[in-house]
């Protein structure tokens, strides 16, 4: 009887560790709705640590973009940010973000190469952005937008 009991609670936690398991694979690119269009943001399930840190800002930055939150940007940007990339301009929305590289340079500060399908006042363009990322008290922000 306690045999059965022992068996029945461990091929119950093996169900909910295998549905927990499946859910979790299961799971979707991170996406979002802006002006009722699907966004699609870099998929972080394939990164870790730092790498995975520097994706969720680089999917932040884009969602701010989005809903124009310059409040909210600037919160992610180093002192020192510096920028030729238009990020604040109106109707400017990404539409689907695609991580193309990212690797650390010489300095410590990772640099990533986004390509972004986007609009600019609903004229589709695609563009590559580059982000430098680097610590500033021990946070990881962007430093360089291009």
């Amino acid at each position: 009887m306690k045999g059965n009991r022992v068996a029945t609670a461990l091929m119950t936690f093996i169900l909910i560790a295998a549905i927990a398991g499946q859910s979790a694979q299961a799971e979707p690119a991170s996406t979002s709705t802006t002006e009722g269009k699907q966004v699609v943001y870099i998929d972080e399930r394939d990164y870790e640590g730092e790498l995975l840190q520097c994706v969720k800002l680089i999917n932040r930055n884009i969602n701010y973009m989005n809903e124009e939150d310059n409040a909210a940007n600037r919160a992610i940007l180093t002192s020192g940010y510096k920028t030729r990339v238009s990020e604040f301009t109106p109707g400017f929305r990404v539409v689907e973000a695609k991580l193309r590289n990212m690797g650390k340079n010489h300095s410590g500060e990772y640099v990533a190469y986004v390509d972004v399908d986007s609009k600019l006042e609903k004229k589709p363009m695609i563009t590559t952005i580059m982000y430098v990322l680097k610590q500033e008290n021990n946070k990881w922000l962007i430093d360089q937008t291009d």
